[in-house]
């Protein structure tokens, strides 16, 4: 039977097999004497006695809510829940055998899961939450973890097999598992956000005191082509325009002392999808910087900058998540031969961070517990920008330019270790590593034009090709129940992909320039990152 409406009786309200996406309301909700019931439920399922209930076997795929004095009762229950089973006495009652496959929420007044002492199955995927007391019996069953966080009591785990895809421990009655999801995101959610730092860093350009006047936008004389020529040269630093000398010999913004101070903003996200052992995450990042330059020499200028910002993971499923605060500081240089260009960079930040774990716990009320932990940390990433500019030419009164680059960066970050507080099975991690290379090839398409005689305008479309490599030893030393349970650093450990994005840069002749960019990253580990930056420069 095919319901989608509403089915109410006295007695049962159906005895037959059915996939329901409606109501059905009756002493017993769905039972067959004699018979196996096979139902799938998207809809509700009420019984003042059985939810559902088969004399011989109950087969029940549930995305909905089943209730009753035992919300699913059979000798043999097959049972794969994602939604709710609620009983006022039992939520699933097999007085043979069971296998329960778990990612929703089951739950009873005597017992959420009721089992004979045959052998039993019972599979816990993430998003399960148990409620009450869970009685296998004994004779054999089997309880594996495939994902989330758990802590479990049970009757009795004599005989049974344990087993699991996430790291857990078995302690008497007891087994507890956790998701090392947030392990995983670790540095990935590092290198993003030290990513956005060193992109925030304006391109410095060389702007020694060559010319000897503040701005040459309008010099008597000059050409719109010098003009653009010019703007170009200040957009894209040391490109020697086609047809001229060196444009950088008279450069259109010329400072009695080279020095200017900059201030950025930048914010991104990062959706990670999950897989068989990591839950979908999201990560939130942002932050802000100040920094100056100065000239250090006809082809060299110098920077520092310091800044700060805040990373946000939550988990799915309200599992928790991770909250870094950090806090940075850094030095730039940038080194010029003829159209070639050398950017180095070095930063280096403390972080705060909070972590909180959703657990379920089946004897707690409600059925869940939070864990909670702080720990401190620090990070280093120098970094390597080397490429060229070649000019392509003008048209319709503005300059085009190409620029292939490459970038190079190491991170390494260091983590104090930590045990939590607010659960029955807190966990102990010590501390620990983490360690990545990243590459990034890029291509840069730029048009530079001049607006009337005190402005000029750069804007770039860019892409390009990345990789990154996790090295060295990725293993998470930890602890739970007092069992030392070390694991390996969750997630690939090699990934690469590709980004593309625009910029827009705004100069005037008032020394003052407005920057703004967008950026979309697709790595190959099934993440998205979507970031955007903006910012102001003042020389002077």
């Amino acid at each position: 039977m095919i319901n989608s409406g509403t089915i109410t009786a006295g007695q049962r309200g159906i005895l037959a097999s059915v996939i329901n996406s409606g109501t059905i309301r009756a002493t017993i909700g769905i039972g067959i004497e004699g018979l196996t019931v096979n139902a799938t439920n998207s809809g509700t399922i009420s019984g003042a006695v059985f939810g559902l209930v088969g004399a011989n076997a109950a087969n029940v795929i549930n995305y909905g809510t089943i209730s009753g004095g035992d919300g699913i009762a059979a000798p043999i229950a097959n049972v794969s829940n994602s939604g709710t089973i609620a009983g006022s006495d039992f939520g699933v009652r097999a007085s043979n055998s069971a296998n329960v496959t778990n990612s929703g929420i089951i739950s009873g007044g005597v017992a959420a899961l009721q089992f004979a002492g045959n052998p039993d199955m019972l599979t816990l995927f993430p998003g399960s939450r148990i409620v009450g007391a869970i009685n296998l019996g004994g004779g054999g069953d089997t309880v594996t973890f495939r994902g989330g966080n758990h802590n479990l009591t049970f009757d009795t785990l004599a005989g049974a097999t344990v087993a699991g895809t996430t790291p857990f421990v078995v302690s008497g009655n007891r087994a507890v598992a956790i998701d090392p999801t947030p392990f995983a995101m670790t540095d990935r959610n590092l290198l993003d956000f030290s990513r956005m730092v060193a992109a925030v860093i304006p391109e410095i350009e060389n702007t020694g005191t060559a010319g000897g006047a503040p701005l040459a936008f309008a010099a008597a004389g000059r050409s719109s082509a010098d003009v653009v020529a010019d703007a170009f040269a200040a957009a894209i630093p040391g490109l020697a325009y086609a047809g001229e000398a060196t444009v950088f010999s008279n450069p259109t913004m010329v400072y009695a002392g080279g020095t200017a101070v900059w201030a950025r903003g930048f914010a991104g996200k990062r959706v990670q999808q999950g897989d068989d052992v990591l839950l979908r995450t999201e990560n939130q990042f942002y932050g802000g910087m100040l920094g100056a330059e100065w000239q250090a020499g006809s082809n060299r200028r110098l920077g520092l900058f310091a800044g700060g910002g805040e990373a946000k993971s939550s988990l799915d499923l309200n599992y928790g998540g991770t909250k870094s605060t950090l806090v940075l500081g850094g030095a730039c240089a940038r080194y010029r031969v003829a159209n070639a260009f050398l950017h180095l960079t070095v930063q280096g930040g403390h972080s705060g961070n909070d972590t909180q774990r959703l657990i379920n716990n089946n004897l707690a009320a409600g059925g869940t517990e939070t864990a909670a932990a702080s720990f401190n940390g620090w990070y280093v990433t120098p970094e390597a920008h080397f490429g060229f500019n070649r000019a392509l030419g003008t048209w319709g009164g503005a300059a085009y330019a190409l620029s292939p680059s490459l970038r190079v960066r190491y991170l390494y970050a260091a983590f104090d270790g930590y045990t939590e507080s607010g659960s029955t099975a807190n966990l102990t991690v010590g501390t620990r590593t983490v360690q990545d290379f990243e590459e990034r090839g890029e291509l840069k398409f730029t048009r530079t034009q001049t607006l009337g005689t005190t402005a000029v305008i750069a804007t770039s479309i860019y892409g390009g090709v990345l990789a990154v490599q996790r090295i060295g030893d990725s293993t998470v030393d930890a602890a739970l129940l007092g069992q030392a349970i070390p694991f390996a650093t969750p997630g690939e450990e090699q990934v690469w992909g590709g980004y593309g994005g625009a910029s827009l840069a705004w100069r005037t002749a008032e020394r003052v320039s407005v920057f703004g960019a967008a950026e979309y990253t697709a790595p190959s580990d099934d993440s998205s990152i979507i970031s955007g930056r903006a910012g102001l420069r003042v020389a002077f």
